[in-house]
């Protein structure tokens, strides 16, 4: 009876790490020896698919293969990375060796953004994603040639996605009026080069102008006129409003008073003073009431009495100039 030998890798027999270009196919092989013989299976090292190539319009996607070959009919990028092939036999211990496909290709360079706007005296990052293998010589170059380095004013990130995927960053600091412009993300390898752009504009702040809502007073001169029928019942003469009325003095009045003179002797004037002045002297001699004196009603009859007497002077003067 022969002994129980567990599972190992002929290391002559097996694929080493492998170096493709992109869209090629490739043929990996895993052997192992021991007794029983060993069953070979391959799976990915990270949990992702095998690409074992196009099938018409679909891809043949599966999560393991057995068999000692691992047959790759058109490879991607995404089928980068690493393979193991694993060797077991039911005797212990089972055995693995890793293998890592290399997929080569040229510099590809997708700009998710453009156009980036940015404030003067802020800071701007201007991003370009970069798919490449192998990696890449990256570099920025401003509108103007010049080629940016790490230093106070500008500050240059690369963050590594996957193998074969590198985010490029630029941060501007303390953006001036000299920064706004073209930029452009550049790669190169040994298969190509790609230049990405990205343009910074300035972000214009714009500041609202708040219109004055302060109601302001329009003040009217308003007439206050007196007449014998609004008087009180003391005596005293009440104001009263008429709006739009013209004044006593104004040029109305006196070419009223000049043309109804002229049709008016001066007999017929003198005794429609002695009626005015008798009227006056009936209203002086009505029986008044005590009444708390009032400050507003002794300035309103003063008034009255005042422009009364100012309408009796002018009256004279015209039938002077009449008579003359």
């Amino acid at each position: 009876m022969r002994n129980l030998i567990p599972p190992s890798i002929v290391e002559d027999e097996t694929s080493t790490d492998t170096t493709v270009e992109e869209r090629s196919k490739v043929s990996l092989r895993c052997s192992a020896a021991g007794y029983p013989s060993p069953q070979v299976s391959w799976r990915r090292e990270k949990p992702k698919d095998i690409n074992l190539g196009p099938v018409g319009n679909t891809r043949n996607i599966v999560q393991r293969v057995e068999g000692e070959f691992l047959n790759l009919t058109q490879v991607t990028r995404e089928d980068m990375g690493a393979y193991l092939c694993i060797a077991k036999n039911g005797v212990p211990p089972t055995v693995s060796k890793r293998i890592l496909l290399q997929v080569t290709f040229p510099p590809k360079i997708r700009v998710t953004n453009q156009m980036v706007y940015a404030v003067g005296g802020t800071d701007a990052v201007l991003g370009c994603i970069l798919e490449a293998s192998p990696r890449p010589l990256t570099s920025w170059i401003r509108h103007d040639e010049a080629v940016l380095i790490n230093n106070s004013k500008f500050e240059i990130v690369e963050k590594e996605e996957d193998s074969y995927k590198i985010i490029m960053q630029l941060k501007i600091r303390n953006v001036s009026n000299n920064d706004f412009g073209h930029y452009k993300c550049v790669a190169k390898n040994t298969f190509g080069d790609k230049e990405g752009f990205v343009r910074l504009i300035e972000q214009i702040t714009t500041t609202t102008t708040v219109m004055s809502t302060v109601p302001f007073r329009v003040f009217i001169p308003i007439q206050r006129v007196v007449t014998e029928s609004q008087l009180s019942p003391e005596g005293t003469p009440e104001a009263k409003k008429e709006y739009g009325a013209p004044t006593t003095n104004s040029l109305r009045d006196e070419s009223q008073v000049v043309s109804s003179e002229k049709q008016l002797g001066p007999g017929n004037v003198e005794s429609r003073l002695e009626d005015e002045t008798q009227q006056r002297r009936t209203v002086d001699q009505r029986p008044k009431k005590p009444k708390k004196p009032s400050s507003g009603s002794a300035q309103a009859f003063f008034v009255a009495h005042l422009a009364l007497i100012v309408n009796l002077f002018v009256s004279l003067i015209n039938i002077n100039l009449v008579s003359a």
